[in-house]
């Protein structure tokens, strides 16, 4: 992670998007991109966790996507759209969970057929891991909670009709379809 700083954005249970349901495009924004993500679903209480020690405090992992509401930041007196932007209804999309021991070595993500991310999986858990050394330094992790690694891939404009799968090892689990 070096000097950059990650970005941190805090949501509501009604940001989760979960069991294969579509992702319903709102009306207002103009424009709607996903990031793919590993998320890390943490199965213990932690602070101040040391990266070491990182893994001993997540108990799965899904593939996920971080959706932004592009364009807001007009709308906002200083340029600031925050949550609105990051975390509305239904922006963080996450599949089928699978145990770290379950996750192969690769996380492969498609949109409309074609392979936008193929990521190495150990890359993938080192960044998890600093990101669990980061926000526990701030925030008390509780077992439940679920951390959107979103640094593995290019943002995709989400619109309707469009279908998005990503799988670990060859196992489907994110599939959902843009209404």
């Amino acid at each position: 992670m070096g000097n950059e700083l990650p970005e941190v954005v805090l949501t509501t249970d009604s940001s989760l998007l979960t069991a294969r349901k579509p992702f319903f495009v709102p009306d207002f924004a103009g424009q709607f991109v996903a990031r793919p993500c590993l998320v890390a679903r943490i199965g213990r209480l932690g602070k101040n966790v040391a990266r070491r020690f990182a893994p001993r405090y997540y108990d799965a992992f899904a593939p996920g996507m971080a959706v932004e509401a592009q364009g807001l930041r007009e709308c906002f007196a200083g340029g600031r759209a925050g949550a609105i932007a990051n975390a509305f209804d239904g922006a963080a999309i996450v599949g089928d969970f699978v145990a770290p021991a379950g996750l192969g070595d690769s996380l492969t993500v498609e949109v409309c057929g074609d392979t936008v991310l193929e990521c190495p999986l150990a890359d993938a858990l080192a960044v998890t891991d600093a990101a669990i050394e980061y926000v526990s330094r701030y925030f008390m992790l509780k077992m439940g909670d679920m951390i959107f690694v979103s640094y593995i891939g290019p943002s995709r404009q989400l619109i309707p009709e469009t279908v998005v799968h990503a799988t670990f090892n060859g196992a489907e689990l994110l599939h959902f379809k843009v209404k």
